[in-house]
């Protein structure tokens, strides 16, 4: 069950930072995302190269987690915690520059 909370959570917090992230853009343009990786993603790939990355970056990380949690729970919920963080700070920043 802590499991499925993590996987739950990582999903929500990197959703948070893919629709800031949307709002951000129409409202400003991609010039004002802070994160090259992202900016450099969505200029080759566009939309829907930015968000096949991002599905593929949660589940690669959910799939982390679940080959590493049977023998190193604790390392587990350490990656999924980076995850997350990752997602909110993503997200916060966009939020400030509404």
């Amino acid at each position: 069950m802590p499991q499925v909370f993590a996987i739950g959570l990582l999903s929500l917090a990197q959703f948070f930072d893919y629709s800031t992230f949307l709002i951000l853009v129409s409202r400003h343009g991609l010039a004002a995302e802070a994160n090259p990786i992202v900016v450099r993603i969505a200029e080759t790939s566009g939309l829907p190269g930015l968000t096949l990355a991002k599905i593929l970056t949660v589940a690669f990380a959910a799939s982390m987690m679940l080959l590493v949690a049977p023998r190193r729970p604790k390392l587990a919920m350490v990656l999924v915690a980076f995850g997350v963080a990752a997602g909110l700070v993503g997200g916060i920043s966009n939020v400030a520059s509404f």
